[in-house]
C-alpha cells in the first residue's frame, strides 16, 4: 500500500538508497598481478646493482693501494727524483714534471729485492716514460736500468748518476 503512493522518481531513488554500495577493494587487490613480477624483478636487479657497486670500489682500492706501494718504493722515489733534476728531460718534456699510474712491480724481503718498473711522466712540453730496473742486496739498491724514452721518438735519456 505504501507503494501506490510514490511516484516513479521517487520509487527508483528509494531502491538506489536501500541497496549498499560494494566496498572498493584495496590496493593489494587491484594491483598484485603486477607489482608482484615488478617488484620481485626490481629487488633483483638492485642487488646485482648493489653487488657490481661493491666489486667496483674493491677493484678501485685495490688498484689505489697498489699504485700507492710502488710510488713509496725507494726505486720510484729515486727514479722521479732524477727525473725531474734532470737538464736533459725539463728540456725536452718541459718543467712541471707530473707522474702518472705506475706499473711493474717491486718485491723486497729483508735487505734483498728487486724493481721493474715504467713510470708514465708528463711536462709542459711532452710526455715520456721512465723506466726502472733494479736490484737491492744489503740494504741498498743498484740499477742496471734507469732511462726516460720520450713518446713518439726514439731518444732516451740516461738517469744514472
Amino acid at each position: 500500500m505504501l507503494d501506490a503512493s510514490l511516484t516513479g522518481t521517487e520509487k527508483g531513488r528509494m531502491d538506489t538508497m536501500t541497496q549498499p554500495e560494494a566496498p572498493r577493494p584495496g590496493w593489494w587487490s587491484r594491483n598484485w598481478k603486477w607489482f608482484v613480477p615488478t617488484g620481485c624483478c626490481l629487488g633483483t636487479l638492485l642487488g646485482v646493482i648493489l653487488a657490481i657497486a661493491i666489486f667496483g670500489m674493491g677493484i678501485v682500492g685495490l688498484v689505489s693501494g697498489i699504485s700507492k706501494i710502488l710510488k713509496n718504493s725507494e726505486p720510484y722515489q729515486t727514479a722521479v727524483a732524477r727525473a725531474k733534476a734532470s737538464d736533459k728531460v725539463t728540456a725536452v718534456i718541459g718543467t712541471s714534471i707530473e707522474e702518472g699510474f705506475p706499473m711493474g712491480k717491486v718485491n723486497t724481503n729483508n735487505d734483498e729485492g728487486e724493481a721493474d718498473l715504467s713510470i708514465p711522466i708528463t711536462g709542459s712540453k711532452g710526455k715520456a716514460t721512465i723506466y726502472v730496473v733494479g736490484t737491492r742486496a744489503g740494504g741498498t739498491w743498484t740499477y742496471s736500468k734507469m732511462t726516460v724514452k720520450v713518446t713518439g721518438t726514439d731518444e732516451e735519456i740516461e738517469l744514472s748518476p
